[in-house]
């Protein structure tokens, strides 16, 4: 659980943020869910590990965003904006003096988006095979020295 003051300092970084140049060329839909869903998601990183905001992760703020926010009930093209706006408020951040590696957790946060999106729908993220395929005539992987399908295959 988050602190009053620590809670008062991400509204008023969020604020600022919001009513500053932050929301400049967004719809007005964007606009009224950007303040609630920056602050939330936000509070959700600090409480992932009961961390001061200066002391965020990528994990913390990844996580935050693919576990709490995605599971907001927004409009669409408002999930679509979500993670642009997580990078610009970094950004800003950064720029404000507040923290002090906020681009390049902004930039991880942008790079979410496939991710999110996937989170958003409520869809696993897929399972790829770390190594390539066993043929049925390559070498068992056991170690006999067996041909796959004479060994293991079976």
């Amino acid at each position: 659980m988050l602190d009053p003051l620590t809670r008062e300092r991400l509204t008023g970084w969020v604020a600022d943020f919001c009513h500053g140049d932050g929301l400049v060329g967004q719809s007005s839909a964007v606009r009224e869910a950007a303040a609630p869903v920056l602050e939330a998601w936000l509070f959700a990183a600090c409480e992932r590990r009961d961390v001061e905001p200066e002391d965020l992760g990528p994990d913390d703020l990844r996580l935050a965003l693919l576990e709490h926010v995605a599971r907001l009930d927004l409009l669409p093209k408002v999930h679509a904006r979500v993670p642009d706006l997580c990078r610009d408020l970094l950004a800003e951040l950064e720029d404000a003096g507040r923290l002090s590696d906020g681009r390049d957790l902004g930039l991880q946060m942008a790079a979410q988006r496939e991710a999110y999106a996937r989170a958003v729908e409520g869809r696993p993220d897929p399972i790829t095979r770390p190594g390539a395929k066993i043929g049925r005539n390559d070498p068992c992987p056991c170690g006999s020295g067996q041909k796959f399908k004479k060994c293991c295959g079976r």
